[in-house]
């Protein structure tokens, strides 16, 4: 019997690209189960949009100078172009800047503020004099008062995922300018979250599918006791409070954002001429709702937005929320504001959709961080989806097509019953949110797949029955293994299934394992393989040892450096004025060894030092790494080219929370030792010079 389930996706903030990070958080595991659910088919209204209000917003703008308005339309669109290119297709994506939804919010705010569910009261706002403004909550960093962790957000603890105040932390910085803001009392409306607590836990209670990361971290928080929490801020865009005499004020982006989900279902109903269709998704109490969520939106939509359900009193509240944790990039979590990591269009620019999505679905993380290296997702990707899954395909169909063999409808041979037995596992986990295990099932059932066409060798077969048996086998195990990839990969899919001699458009579970008329068949690879020649980084980071410093015998501001790397070099150095012999002898640093050499008055230089500058202050910054020891960059060794000094002012090196990281192309780096980013004793915000 089929279901009505409504699956909401995070509103990405329309301030920047999306990165691999949100991918793997939120959307592609949620367009997996959307896609998956159709196939079933059961009926899905898939909703996501821009979340477009709200301080760095206007930030940006000012930087551009330009409005808020213009940021959020680039960067809606530039989103909405990212999922399609990405194959990850919603019904709806929407925009909280849409008079639709500030109706909505309009709404929602009266109807708690009727109920009593808000009150006004005071409270201190951060107040940067730099900038002479209201901060918003999350541009004040200072340290956690609860984990210690020293660059928290002032609206959310990234390490301990603990929703805060800025009041709240422990030596508090404006990020704009460094310096403690000013924390100013005014008048505001609260969401009384306090009165919701026990409802709240009994509607907990019966989440029985969460996961249980994050049933347990709701449930210590409300344990813990909530409070009042204010949902208006002195700020300029954003919601207007829909009443008198708050006109200098508007609503938080926190609670107006949320309400977003609602509008989006009400704008698509519209967009199709039946206005009440969202109500079949919001109203009815049998319909499951998901939100697909990364890690730090788990308290906004597991105590937050029921809370705000509870106290609206209509809408049904979330039957699940599969959030995934972080998403790490050699070791540090991809970030949009710091800029670490591939955005999702770079990504794409090395690898196809169909590969980026077969790869991040296999490292989805679920239940536990995991880490993305472009080195591992062309390994799994060229051994398991093409050597494996397309090999297989290849070879049944290019047997058939070689030998113009016309397959006729048969008993498939009882192996058919384990690919149903591998479908129904894979299924379950699936409808559990288990997409990487599902992922799992499908390449146990590939390899089964490749062992039953060895073992039976059609091309040893001379018994004509037998042949078209074990051909129309091998046929219909190829619709199973394909019908199971389809959600994690659409197009290839598509183009496999079409192969095959499948041509439905409205794909559903049924009519592909039920299909058994394999005419017209192709023969030709469905994959090529992946490589990636240009790893767009090319820089040799290499650790040596400084064994002696001698003065250049041809000029006197530069120094001459015997270091042990890989092997004994010699170096010319500028940094004589900076440093004295004392400050760099046994000093185990950091080279680019891949420079072309160069002779410097006289005397060859095979490598470069890299230094930090900060302030009027040179620091050579000590490393803790074996000499020879080679940095990882952008998760690739280094290839082995000999690179120029032009080349070499391409790229630039920042300190970043004493990691070192490179810039490149309006994009960061995470430069790592062992898997781990490299650690520096270098001053924050200091740049690097060579």
């Amino acid at each position: 019997m089929s279901e009505r389930i409504l699956v909401n996706c995070a509103l990405p903030y329309a301030n920047g690209p999306l990165h691999l990070g949100h991918i793997a958080g939120a959307y592609l595991a949620a367009d997996i189960f959307v896609r998956f659910n159709r196939l079933n088919g059961n009926e899905v209204l898939f909703v996501s949009g821009s979340d477009e209000y709200g301080t760095p917003i206007t930030i940006t703008a000012e930087k551009n100078k330009t409005s808020p308005q213009n940021v959020a339309d680039i960067y809606h669109r530039e989103h909405e172009q990212t999922f399609k290119n990405l194959d990850i297709v919603f019904d709806i994506f929407t925009r909280t800047t849409d008079p639709e939804h500030v109706k909505d919010v309009d709404e929602f705010f009266i109807n708690l503020l009727n109920k009593n569910y808000l009150e006004k009261r005071y409270m201190v706002s951060p107040y940067c004099k730099s900038t002479g403004k209201f901060m918003p909550d999350r541009y004040i960093h200072g340290t956690c008062p609860y984990c210690g962790f020293n660059d928290a957000r002032g609206d959310q603890c990234d390490e301990c995922g603990r929703t805060l105040d800025p009041i709240e932390l422990i030596n508090p910085r404006c990020t704009s300018s460094n310096e403690e803001p000013l924390f100013i009392a005014t008048e505001h409306f609260f969401l009384r979250l306090d009165l919701l607590s026990d409802e709240l836990l009994n509607y907990l209670n019966t989440r029985e599918n969460w996961k249980p990361n994050v049933i347990n971290f709701t449930r210590s928080i409300i344990n813990e006791g909530l409070r009042p929490r204010p949902i208006t801020r002195d700020i300029d865009w954003g919601v207007p409070i829909p009443l008198n005499g708050f006109e200098g004020k508007r609503i938080y982006v926190w609670f107006e954002a949320l309400i977003g989900y609602i509008t989006g279902a009400r704008v698509y109903s519209k967009n199709i001429k039946d206005d009440d269709y969202w109500k079949k998704f919001w109203l009815d109490k049998n319909v499951k709702s998901y939100y697909f969520i990364g890690k730090d939106n788990i308290p906004f939509h597991t105590i937050i937005w029921p809370a705000m359900l509870i106290a609206h009193g209509d809408y049904n509240l979330p039957y699940n929320v599969p959030a995934n944790e972080y998403l790490r990039f050699e070791g540090a979590q991809f970030s949009k504001s710091r800029g670490i990591g591939y955005t999702v269009n770079e990504a794409l620019s090395l690898v196809n959709k169909n590969y980026l999505r077969y790869y991040m679905a296999s490292i989805m993380p679920e239940t536990g961080d995991s880490s993305f290296s472009l080195n591992e997702l062309v390994s799994r990707v060229n051994s398991e989806l093409i050597d494996k899954y397309g090999n297989f395909i290849y070879r049944v169909l290019g047997f058939i097509s070689n030998r113009k063999i016309n397959i006729k409808k048969c008993e498939p041979d009882s192996i058919i019953n384990e690919f149903k037995r591998f479908f129904d596992e894979y299924s379950e986990s699936i409808k559990n949110i288990k997409i990487k295990n599902g992922l799992q099932i499908w390449l146990e059932a590939v390899t089964l797949a490749n062992n039953y066409f060895n073992s039976e060798a059609p091309w040893n077969i001379n018994d004509h029955e037998r042949l078209n048996q074990v051909l129309f086998t091998s046929l219909k195990i190829s619709m199973y293994l394909t019908a199971m990839l389809y959600p994690y990969v659409p197009s290839a899919s598509s183009e496999i299934l079409s192969s095959l001699g499948f041509k439905t458009v409205n794909y559903k579970f049924d009519d592909m394992l039920g299909f058994d008329d394999f005419r017209p068949l192709k023969g030709e690879p469905p994959f090529k393989k992946l490589e990636i020649a240009d790893k767009k980084i090319n820089i040799d980071l290499m650790v040596g040892t400084v064994k002696y410093v001698n003065d250049h015998p041809n000029a006197d501001n530069l120094y001459v450096l015997g270091v042990h790397a890989d092997r004994d070099i010699t170096i010319v150095s500028n940094i004589k004025k900076y440093l004295t012999p004392e400050n760099l002898q046994g000093r185990r640093i950091l080279l680019i060894r891949n420079v072309k050499p160069a002779t410097i008055r006289g005397i060859k230089s095979e490598a470069i030092i890299i230094a930090v500058q900060h302030g009027e202050r040179i620091i050579i910054p000590e490393v803790n790494a074996d000499d020879g020891s080679r940095m990882k960059i952008d998760g690739f060794d280094f290839n082995g080219d000999i690179i120029s000094m032009d080349e070499i002012k391409r790229y630039k090196f920042i300190v970043d929370k004493n990691e070192l990281v490179l810039e490149y192309n309006n994009s960061r780096f995470i430069i790592t030792e062992n898997g781990k980013p490299l650690k520096i004793n270098a001053p924050d915000g200091s740049s690097i010079v060579l």
